[in-house]
């Protein structure tokens, strides 16, 4: 009787006779998915490496994970690796904090012993109902790092704060702490301080990235808009007191070495056309929400969400859809945008935050 070939063996057979990686159909464990088509110059590397979604750019390889799974190396690597929390949610009606992004760890260069690791992805967050404060974003990890999820954004009459669940949490409309903290609502009077950022311990070889979320506005004299969430590179925009719009979310961070048209193949195809811009050839991730307007202020004159996918917040007056803030970008980390006047016909629900990602990229030269 023949003795029966393992995976390893199947898929070494073909790299052998095809000599090209896209004839590799799955790696030794079978649950990677390779995206490539050029002539394989490291054996070694392909036949031990797996995890995620694989691409390849020049001689470098990347493992996108967008979903949770396990990364599996069969040697020693040296890698680049950015784990991104998902992002907070911005609050509903009324006048609704943006979501804070998820928190955001990179490591330039790091040493990856043989063995299996482990990858926790966080999921969208969901959207700040009718006159609630948003939800946390979830944390995302890997080989023993966590990045915290965002804060959530509070606003005006909102009651108490959860997190996605939910499970309740304490009353308040400070700008929920988290990896960037959400944005707050106005509090009557004066304007409460955003919670501060989650603590992100890890290695040495790793950078930590998150801010505090902005303030809201002080009440009838400036207005009730709220504040931005946080974004991992810079705080969020406190609300315009002279016109009571609400503030701007904080700027996400570029991590050159993730370019977004290079990793685009490993977005699902539905998110793949929005999200490419806004990541972009920097690889920009992790941008606040937007605070949401006061009912007087213009309905074309909303604010903005940070760079890398923070969703926009609600313009002033009634909204005229079910959902008038902004939604963060999927698989970017970025806070949803906060909510605005309540319209009892329509709802006005903050905008839900964006999934986070986790990607490790090695040369294969």
């Amino acid at each position: 009787m023949a003795p029966i070939k393992g995976t390893q063996s199947r898929t070494g057979g073909k790299l052998i006779r095809g000599g090209r990686s896209t004839d590799v159909t799955s790696d030794i464990d079978g649950t990677a998915t390779e995206i490539s088509g050029r002539r394989e110059d490291n054996l070694t590397t392909l036949l031990t490496v797996s995890g995620g979604t694989k691409i390849e750019s020049g001689n470098d390889r990347y493992h996108v994970f967008t979903t949770p799974g396990t990364f599996t190396t069969g040697s020693q690597l040296t890698a680049e690796v950015l784990v991104v929390a998902s992002g907070g949610s911005g609050a509903g009606a009324a006048y609704g904090g943006g979501g804070g992004a998820g928190g955001v760890l990179h490591a330039p260069s790091t040493s990856l012993e043989k063995g299996r690791y482990t990858v926790t992805v966080g999921g969208q967050g969901y959207d700040g109902g009718w006159y609630s404060p948003g939800g946390d974003g979830d944390d995302s990890s890997f080989a023993g790092v966590t990045a915290k999820g965002g804060g959530a954004g509070t606003g005006y009459l909102n009651g108490p704060a959860v997190r996605r669940g939910p499970t309740a949490g304490t009353i308040t409309i400070n700008g929920r702490a988290g990896g960037s903290s959400g944005g707050s609502g106005v509090q009557y009077p004066g304007s409460p301080s955003p919670d501060p950022v989650l603590p992100q311990p890890a290695p040495s070889d790793y950078t930590a990235y998150g801010n505090v979320g902005g303030n809201g506005g002080g009440g009838p004299s400036h207005g009730f808009a709220a504040g931005g969430g946080g974004g991992a590179g810079g705080t969020g925009y406190a609300a315009e007191s002279t016109t009571a719009g609400g503030g701007d979310g904080g700027a996400g961070r570029a991590f050159p070495g993730f370019p977004g048209p290079v990793i685009a193949p490993a977005i699902p195809a539905p998110v793949r056309p929005g999200w490419t811009p806004v990541v972009g050839p920097t690889g920009i991730f992790a941008g606040g929400g937007g605070g949401g307007n006061y009912y007087t202020e213009s309905p074309q004159t909303g604010s903005s969400g940070g760079s890398g996918g923070g969703g926009a917040g609600a313009p002033g007056a009634p909204p005229t859809g079910a959902n008038a803030a902004g939604d963060a970008i999927r698989f970017t980390g970025s806070g949803g945008g906060g909510g605005n006047y309540p319209n009892p016909s329509l709802v006005s629900h903050g905008g839900k935050g964006g999934d986070g990602i986790v990607i490790v990229k090695y040369s294969v030269a």
